[in-house]
């Protein structure tokens, strides 16, 4: 199940908001004890409004109000309400007595703005509210009193909405801004860390991530990354330390066993155990090509391809013939240069021989070919390789047939040579029957067909 990481920016952002809309109701709350501790009364905002957006113009061309529930229930209840409503036509409406010390202000309505006066005695007579709005008359000024309120929610209420929108949705927008541009600003180190650790081979030992480049917060995680590469790297050395330990102890046994093989009298035991041991030689030598295959150490030079697959051959064809092969050589008679390795190019058609020895049915024709494009390969008439299997061929440690007595290191040993040559291999079907391996060296002049093998 795939889950969707939510977005830092967002996160930081969305709490940060929510951070100031906290402080913001904290501020309000302080400010709103503040007032009603101090007993100071004010007019609820709402008593002016009802008045402004109940207005109408009767057939007299009188300002009248309409029939609202509310205002009704207000005029009712409220004895001591007075108001003075003007609009921009000069028309009024009044109710109730206006204190003296407001006439004047009454007299120049229409040039005040919304404004307020707070009275702080009871009975809070002199609390008094200005307000002016929009309606569908046009501009309309109210002055109203004589209905003072000390509620503290009221009060409450009516300093967040004047506040609230004039403060805290600015921060909010400013927030949802800046504060993805800051972190993206900081974090651009770690893009550049991403891009370090995308671009990490593996195979290439000592890759380090600059921890520098990031954030001190983030400086950890990237070093615990570092420590792991570090260890990572120290498991390579010491496995690579093993192979080439291991096989270079086995050299001396196998050469003395060979040796001592030799001297037996001609016959089938002398070949199978000639075949045995230089299987196990083999073996030895292809845990120091993967040794030395992952410390990079081949060095590409020109080569004869014609003059090193005839070295091979002659090297191995004892083998072959005493295993009740032919093996034969088809290569122009001209040289055919490439680029690569020489001694991973002999290990590869080596390893096709042999491999072609041990599983090409004990009988028929084993060729090795080169040819003037720079391929060269190995074919063989033996049972050939099933087609759902050619996939899983190239996996180190895996046998065709479980009785197989390879080891399962030499195709694998083969992919890994064309790969740092920067090729491919291809399988096919001989002609007659049989296998046949075709591998591309794409980095360099020449393609490679290889024939013959599994192991």
């Amino acid at each position: 199940m795939n889950v969707k990481n939510k977005s830092l920016t967002l996160q930081l952002a969305w709490r940060l908001i929510g951070l100031q809309v906290v402080v913001m109701l904290g501020l309000i709350s302080m400010l709103t004890y503040t007032i009603y501790s101090g007993e100071v009364s004010y007019i609820d905002e709402n008593i002016p409004r009802i008045m402004a957006n109940n207005l109408r113009v009767d057939d007299a061309g009188k300002l009248v109000f309409r029939d609202n529930a509310k205002l009704r229930s207000l005029l009712q209840t409220s004895p001591d309400l007075w108001f003075l409503i003007e609009d921009k036509k000069g028309r009024r409406l009044t109710h109730g007595e206006i204190p003296e010390v407001y006439r004047p202000l009454a007299d120049s309505l229409a040039q005040l703005q919304s404004g307020e006066v707070h009275a702080s005695n009871p009975p809070y007579a002199l609390a008094m509210r200005i307000y002016t709005d929009n309606t569908p008359l046009g501009r309309v000024y109210v002055i109203c009193g004589g209905v003072p309120t000390t509620s503290a929610g009221i009060l409450f209420a009516f300093i967040m909405a004047y506040f609230g929108w004039r403060i805290t949705l600015p921060l909010a927008l400013l927030t949802l801004i800046v504060v993805p541009w800051l972190i993206r600003r900081a974090m651009r180190g770690v893009a550049e860390v991403a891009e370090q650790a995308q671009a990490i081979d593996i195979d290439e030992r000592g890759a380090r991530l600059a921890d520098h480049a990031v954030p001190r917060e983030l400086q950890p995680l990237v070093q615990a990354f570092n420590a792991a590469l570090e260890r990572l790297s120290e498991g390579y050395n010491t496995r690579d330390r093993f192979l080439a330990g291991a096989a270079h102890e086995l050299r001396a046994p196998i050469a003395i066993l060979e040796a001592r093989i030799e001297t037996l009298e001609a016959g089938a035991m002398r070949t199978r155990l000639l075949t045995d041991v230089a299987r196990l030689s083999n073996l030895a030598e292809q845990l120091l090509d993967l040794q030395r295959l992952g410390k990079h150490e081949n060095k590409f030079e020109p080569l004869d391809l014609v003059s090193l697959s005839s070295e091979v051959a002659a090297d191995v064809a004892p083998l072959a013939v005493d295993a009740g092969y032919e093996l034969a050589l088809d290569a122009p008679e001209t040289p055919v240069m490439v680029m690569g390795d020489p001694l991973s190019l002999s290990r590869v058609l080596t390893n096709l021989i042999q491999n072609s020895i041990a599983y090409g049915g004990g009988r028929g024709l084993i060729t090795v070919d080169v040819h003037a494009d720079g391929t060269f390969g190995v074919r063989d008439q033996g049972p050939g390789i099933p087609v759902d299997e050619r996939h899983r061929i190239f996996e180190p440690f895996y046998r065709l047939r479980p009785s197989s007595t390879g080891a399962g290191l030499g195709l694998h040993l083969v992919q890994e040579i064309v790969a740092l040559h920067g090729g491919r291999i291809d399988i096919a079907e001989a002609e007659g029957g049989g296998a046949c391996f075709r591998v591309r060296l794409l980095a360099m002049v020449a393609s490679t067909a290889v024939s013959g093998i599994r192991t």
